[in-house]
């Protein structure tokens, strides 16, 4: 990723001047950090161009899997997904100190039957991603996508089957001849995942904070969002983890815990450490914020890049 970005600059040296900021969401909470520790030692050895790394941004990121799996469990018991017998259950059996990305995950038989058991109760028709969202059925979207070209599937304001009709998409030929893509005539179709490339799935068991650490004490602002209606590394861990980042850098905390607004509604909570270590909730969105919640996550998007608070007033007051 350094090599790509020096020869992208090389080729539009216009923007060595620019501010760099490095954004992303899900597993960018490990590759935006690392992509930004890369470009730090570029600036340290490196006597002609320097990236101006100007903040990191992640969205619901995997950040430590031993905190963000449990968070999972936390969220359903909370939201009523699973019952409170299985929820001591996991809480009674279950120590996720060593929990790890694979089969096995590293723990007893009993916790992973307790988590078998959570699983199976919140069965395949919640979203993981958007508990409040209705589930697609992607039989039925694909066989109208055959027949009409599109298909549209909304809840709550949001098209659920988005990911049919995305593969449905790229793989028409014509859409891949405007993009460029697969001149080569590849014998699969393309997928979001891929299972022709070679995943390195225990690289999921890295530690983020330490990255993130390094990335504070060279000044660079960190905002981490979580959409709260996501499931798979929901903001119980993230907000956990951010709160014992900034203990642990000794930042005291220069915005309390509080709602922030959008267009006179709450579009969140929001806190921060330091002056430079934020973390804020998007309400009503999902694991991709923008996704489900484009208004908000424009918001969130404009305040981090202009260096601003998220907004924590409105007008008019609602007494009023």
């Amino acid at each position: 990723m350094q090599v790509f970005l020096l020869r992208w600059f090389e080729k539009f040296p216009e923007f060595k001047t620019r501010d760099l900021f490095l954004t992303g969401e899900s597993y960018a909470g490990h590759y935006i950090p690392q992509l930004a520790i890369v470009l730090l030692k570029h600036n340290k050895h490196s006597k002609n161009f320097k990236f101006n790394i100007k903040g990191v941004f992640i969205g619901n990121p995997l950040l430590k899997l031993d905190q963000d799996a449990p968070a999972t469990y936390n969220y359903y018991w909370s939201h009523g997904m699973i019952s409170d017998e299985i929820g001591l259950k996991l809480m009674n059996e279950c120590d996720f100190d060593d929990y790890e990305s694979n089969d096995s995950h590293n723990i007893s038989k009993t916790c992973n039957d307790a988590i078998a058991e959570a699983d199976k109760v919140v069965g395949d028709y919640i979203n993981s991603y958007d508990v409040i969202l209705d589930v697609c059925y992607p039989a039925i979207v694909e066989q109208e996508l055959r027949l009409k070209k599109y298909a549209t599937k909304m809840s709550v304001g949001v098209d659920v089957c988005m990911t049919s009709e995305r593969r449905f998409y790229f793989n028409l030929p014509e859409v891949q001849h405007a993009l460029h893509a697969n001149r080569t005539s590849l014998p699969y179709s393309w997928s979001m995942c891929s299972g022709f490339l070679n995943y390195n799935e225990s690289d999921a068991n890295i530690n983020m904070i330490p990255s993130l650490k390094r990335i504070l004490r060279k000044h660079i602002p960190v905002w981490v969002f979580s959409g709260d209606q996501d499931s798979v590394v929901p903001l119980l861990g993230s907000r956990t983890l951010v709160r014992e980042l900034a203990h642990d850098m000794r930042f005291v905390v220069t915005l309390p815990y509080t709602a922030w607004f959008h267009k006179g509604q709450v579009g969140g909570w929001v806190t921060e450490y330091g002056n430079i270590l934020t973390f804020a909730t998007v309400r009503g969105a999902a694991h991709m914020v923008p996704y489900s919640q484009p208004n908000r996550a424009l918001l969130l998007f404009k305040s981090f890049v202009n260096g601003r608070r998220l907004p924590i007033t409105t007008y008019p007051p609602i007494d009023d």
